[in-house]
């Protein structure tokens, strides 16, 4: 309860400390907390002009912080409302020692690691925008971008962060499944089936011998089945043999059901590192099952090359194409390549979809390779 009473006063202070957040305001309130001031005085010692400090006085008006005294000979005068101050700096220590006391505190998600604190750099200001009449407004709002750039930056960080985490959770929940499905699922089957063959053998009823033959075949047809998904989710060639082998493998068994023409060609790359060889694999799976959905292609031609130290990844199909843009807006065809973008970026790969209505597609990657790598 002491939580929730602490928000509640937070947020009631919230429309207050928005007005004196922004740094001219409060440089004026401590301008005025010396005495009273005019606009003229106020404008010469921020260094604004006077219809920028009249902005902010009349937004500090408002919200109280700030009085107008009767005119004078040197014109309106400006004086800082004391009750009205102390009361919103008590407010504040208040409700931050209800916060500090009540036993909560900032969840890591929440806050921002020191490395994650980037900064960015707004480019230099055109010497034209500094000596105008506007001047003073376009400072203000350079700071404010250059503020909402390095939020943007640290959240982006935090979105990348997160997206690896999930990617590499997927994975390791992808290579548990397989790994029981092969282990215990399918040896149970064989096991099955081994059974089905000898009782067929020794039943000497026609109509027996004939049911056991039946549940022997569909026993089979399910240990198949079984041991496809398994290779589906994590293929024991790519970690036996490599990638290159792995997608000559997907790329026949994807032949041969889609009734697709698909040429794979490699320059004999050898072994890679092992998260390279899954990003570039689940990166063709993804591309060649798109293709499949969406293309109407009869031939797709796959390539992988590797020039100095880059490693190019090519897949490209005669289907009928589509509009790329649109297609990273859609929530169905956009999360495929979204997946195979981020899955790249992880390894300091890119990824480049060329395509048109009626013209095919055109999907390149391009990935790093370090200096050291395992042959």
């Amino acid at each position: 309860m002491a939580l929730d009473t602490a928000s509640e006063a937070a947020d009631e202070l919230v429309p207050a400390l928005q007005v004196v957040g922004n740094k001219h305001r409060l440089h004026i309130l401590q301008i005025l907390g010396g005495g009273a001031f005019g606009v003229g005085q106020l404008a010469h010692t921020i260094g604004l002009s006077r219809q920028a400090v009249g902005r902010h006085l009349a937004v500090l008006q408002d919200h109280g912080l700030v009085e107008q005294k009767p005119s004078s000979e040197n014109g309106r005068l400006y004086t800082l409302n004391r009750q009205k101050a102390a009361m919103l700096n008590a407010s504040f220590l208040s409700v931050m020692g209800r916060l500090g006391g009540s036993g909560g505190h900032v969840s890591a998600e929440g806050a921002a690691a020191p490395d994650e604190t980037l900064h960015m750099v707004v480019p230099q200001t055109p010497e034209a925008c500094t000596h105008c009449q506007n001047a003073p407004f376009v400072r203000e709002v350079l700071d404010e971008l250059d503020q909402s750039l390095v939020k943007a930056r640290q959240y982006q960080v935090r979105l990348r962060q997160m997206s690896s985490h999930v990617l590499t959770a997927q994975e390791e929940e992808r290579t548990r499944i397989a790994r029981e499905l092969h282990d215990d699922t399918a040896q149970a089957l064989t096991s099955v089936l081994v059974r089905l063959r000898l009782l067929e053998r020794s039943a000497e009823d026609k109509r027996l011998r004939s049911g056991l033959a039946e549940l022997r075949d569909l026993t089979v047809e399910t240990l198949e089945g079984v041991r496809r998904l398994a290779i589906d989710l994590r293929p024991p060639m790519l970690d036996d043999l490599g990638l290159e082998a792995a997608i000559q493998s997907h790329v026949q068994d994807f032949s041969r059901q889609r009734q697709i023409n698909v040429n794979f060609t490699s320059s004999g790359l050898g072994r890679l590192p092992p998260n390279v060889e899954l990003v570039l694999y689940r990166v063709v799976r993804e591309a060649l099952s798109n293709v499949a959905k969406h293309a109407s292609a009869s031939r797709v031609e796959t390539r992988l090359s590797r020039k100095g130290r880059t490693l190019r990844l090519l897949v490209e199909d005669d289907g009928c194409g589509f509009d790329v843009e649109a297609a990273k807006g859609s929530r169905q065809s956009g999360l495929g390549l979204f997946g195979m973008e981020e899955r790249l970026a992880l390894i300091g790969g890119t990824l480049r979809v060329d395509s048109s209505p009626g013209k095919g597609t055109r999907l390149s990657a391009e990935v790093p390779l370090p200096r050291s790598r395992r042959q």
